[in-house]
């Protein structure tokens, strides 16, 4: 047998171990880690956990693999090329291609530059007693992990480009207008780095995250061709015999 007969399976097994890491992680994150005020003020303000893009990109990845699990699992009923179960994979990978991929890319690269760069920046060492390294792996490193391990596993059909894009872009903005009303409720900036910014070098530094996010999106649109080629225009899933 080849080596892509067993990615299928390789693929469902993924799914299982990323699903139950991410959302343990997630349950941990919410429950577990409370960083006093004297060590970091904003942890406790306006918005919670839900500030921060690390914990939602968390969330996301957890709700992805989940999704992807009861997809997997949908098999027991649904044939692979039943109508329902074509769109359910449709969402799927949309989902993965438009949010899953580019965001855990971003949200892993960014961190992990910013960390080498200066990690106060990102995560002072005084973080360490309530953040556990094991918790700072999967939420910065092993999202970046499976979402790569996803994509060179099973095909997927992307979006059109300019809806993928919208998609992803619109998320990104949402997210910009949010830690906006998170300062304004409670005047602290979710990230450090954006304390030592001043108004015109801020926006740049957003302008920056656009571009780099949105080059992302592309980024996973080529490797997805590259990995798995131009497939025929007919509707098609990676269940598909």
């Amino acid at each position: 047998m080849s080596v892509s007969e067993y990615l299928p399976f390789a693929n469902c097994i993924l799914h299982l171990i990323a699903a139950v890491t991410m959302v343990y992680s997630v349950y941990f994150n919410f429950f577990h880690v409370n960083i006093p005020n004297h060590v970091n003020p904003i942890d406790s303000a306006f918005g919670g956990k839900f500030k921060y893009l690390t914990f939602l990109n968390g969330c996301f990845s957890a709700l992805f693999f989940t999704y992807a699990v009861v997809i997997d699992a949908s098999l027991i009923v649904f044939s692979p090329d039943s109508p329902v179960f074509d769109k359910l994979v449709q969402i799927k990978s949309y989902f993965f291609a438009s949010i899953t991929f580019p965001l855990s890319m971003f949200v892993s690269t960014t961190f992990w530059s910013l960390w080498f760069i200066n990690r106060n920046l990102v995560m002072p060492h005084d973080f360490d007693l309530y953040f556990p390294n094991w918790l700072n792996h999967t939420m910065h490193t092993f999202v970046f992990i499976f979402a790569l391990l996803e994509m060179i596993t099973a095909y997927r059909s992307y979006p059109p480009r300019i809806i993928g894009l919208c998609i992803h872009l619109g998320l990104q903005l949402l997210y910009l207008i949010w830690i906006h009303i998170v300062y304004s409720q409670c005047d602290q900036w979710v990230y450090p780095i954006l304390t030592e910014l001043n108004m015109l070098f801020r926006w740049l530094f957003f302008l920056g995250t656009f571009i780099y996010t949105g080059t992302l999106y592309l980024i996973g649109e080529y490797v997805n061709k590259i990995v798995w080629g131009y497939q025929p225009l007919k509707v098609q899933n990676e269940y598909s015999p």
